[in-house]
């Protein structure tokens, strides 16, 4: 795979971008498209051919979904019980 300049990864993302860590990408999916109307952009799968990484769009913003990795200390919310994240879309709706 070719390597991708700066400029070119500038383009693709906003200045910042949001990963969320979750146990189940295609649910997590499923439930911000449905929810605030997010838009799937990208999914990557993993050797196994199971979703490992998915981003969503809206009006220029993504989200970034990732798979739970307890090895590298990342943790979905639904496994340290609470999250201090929400979402508010333009038109005020909570995710």
């Amino acid at each position: 795979m070719a390597k991708k300049s700066i400029r070119s990864i500038k383009k693709l993302y906003g200045s910042v971008t949001t990963m969320l860590t979750v146990t189940d990408i295609k649910a997590a999916a499923a439930f911000y498209q449905k929810g605030i109307r997010l838009c799937q952009t990208r999914v990557m799968n993993g050797p196994d051919g199971k979703v490992i990484h998915a981003e969503l769009a809206l009006r220029g913003t993504t989200l970034m979904l990732g798979l739970e990795m307890p090895q590298m200390r990342s943790r979905s919310a639904k496994t340290i019980g609470a999250s201090p994240t929400s979402f508010v879309s333009a038109d005020g709706e909570l995710g």
